[in-house]
């Protein structure tokens, strides 16, 4: 977990260079080890991640602040149901759905800013 922590700390510099509060490291840590569920309690091995559906989300955490952005202020449960339909082809009026879902939370997100101002 020391190997983690130190690639977080530099995604936390980032994230307050943006004027971004960061998660606690160990609110993180305890996230990543659930999307994972290790074998091992407090060991995150190769095999792991690769038994884990959803791996790129937690090295996006580390290693990518752009995606990392990205995820955080996605609907959670979207990633869930992207790791379900993994195996099915998504239809055109699905991504259609998908895409103006994401515009009217954002238009949503930028109203409740400019209320709260």
């Amino acid at each position: 977990m020391y190997e983690l922590e130190y690639f977080y700390e530099e995604q936390c510099q980032k994230l307050e260079a943006m004027a971004i509060e960061p998660l606690p490291f160990e609110d993180c840590l305890c996230q990543m080890l659930d999307l994972v569920t290790p074998e091992v309690e407090g060991k995150i091995t190769l095999r792991d991640l690769k038994r884990c559906k959803l791996a790129h989300i937690f090295f996006d955490t580390f290693f990518n602040i752009e995606k990392y952005l990205d995820h955080e202020q996605r609907d959670p449960f979207s990633v869930i149901r992207e790791a379900e339909t993994d195996d099915q082809e998504v239809s055109d009026w699905e991504k259609y759905a998908a895409e103006e879902y994401d515009v009217l939370v954002a238009e949503e997100a930028a109203n409740n800013l400019c209320h709260d101002e």
